[in-house]
């Protein structure tokens, strides 16, 4: 027991008990903490690192699965056009096939690759008129619509302040969606906006085989599909971009059954400028 008089004694422990309130905390050393420090900045650095390098493959690998998907596109239209008047006709039909296959590919490795380089920058929000982007997206899917025996109908649209490139590949994603899960001949897709008080809402409907409620927000998800959509064509990826664009662009999106319970409607919001 210390004399009467005498200070208590500290304790000298590189780090020690404090009381607050009467609940006990530990304090802990400077050295300690500029330890910890130091120690995250370099795992911060090496994620950087290690960051750039898969950026760099990434550029890499679609520069070289860019090159092989024009030649095929290429050759596809440069044969067909060989084949005119020949009365190959479903030469020419499988050749068309081939050629949009390959164009599809290339503008899903544009859009990753766009995404990817401006993962960590800014939107270069500008006006963009979704009327003048669906218009030209119905073009370029105008042999797809028709082989299909397929309608779309657009609604009029709003001019939105957005990444255009970006959100061209969102619309482009759903409505090829919509196609490739419509059944053939008669089916209809189409293309809504409505204003809310400060965001646009859009809805994409679609006929085709209503998504189970409890799948509905796993199919955002890389490589993922709905029951019964395991042999489609293409990555599992669209939908995962689509996601990605417009929660970068501060909106939300989500898949619900369409009216009376049948069909498919992928509703996402766009905040209104």
């Amino acid at each position: 027991m210390p004399a009467e008089g005498t200070p208590p004694r500290r304790d000298r422990h590189p780090s020690s008990r404090a009381s607050l309130g009467g609940e006990l905390f530990q304090i802990r050393p400077y050295s300690a903490l500029l330890r910890e420090v130091e120690e995250l900045s370099a795992r911060v650095e090496e994620l950087e690192r290690r960051k750039e390098a898969v950026e760099g493959f990434a550029a890499v690998a679609a520069h070289e699965l860019m090159e092989p998907l024009v030649m095929t596109e290429a050759y596809a239209a440069l044969i067909g056009q060989r084949l005119e008047g020949t009365g190959h006709v479903d030469a020419r039909r499988d050749l068309d096939a081939l050629g949009r296959g390959a164009a599809r590919m290339r503008r899903l490795v544009e859009t990753l690759l766009h995404d990817a380089r401006s993962a960590g920058m800014p939107l270069v929000r500008r006006p963009v008129e979704l009327d003048d982007v669906l218009a030209g997206l119905l073009i370029m899917l105008a042999p797809e619509i028709e082989s299909r025996g397929a309608a779309v109908d657009v609604r009029p649209l709003p001019r939105v302040e957005a990444d255009e490139p970006l959100i061209g590949a969102l619309f482009q994603n759903l409505v090829v969606n919509a196609l490739k899960y419509s059944p053939r001949d008669g089916s209809r897709i189409l293309v809504d906006a409505k204003r809310g008080i400060r965001e646009w809402s859009f809805e994409i409907h679609s006929d085709g085989p209503t998504i189970p409620a409890e799948e509905r927000e796993r199919i955002f998800r890389p490589y993922s599909r709905a029951r019964g959509e395991r042999r489609a064509r293409g990555a599992g990826l669209g939908l995962t971009i689509c996601r990605s664009i417009v929660e970068r662009h501060g909106g939300t999106i989500a898949a619900h059954a369409g009216a009376g319970g049948t069909g498919n409607c992928f509703a996402f919001t766009l905040p209104d400028a």
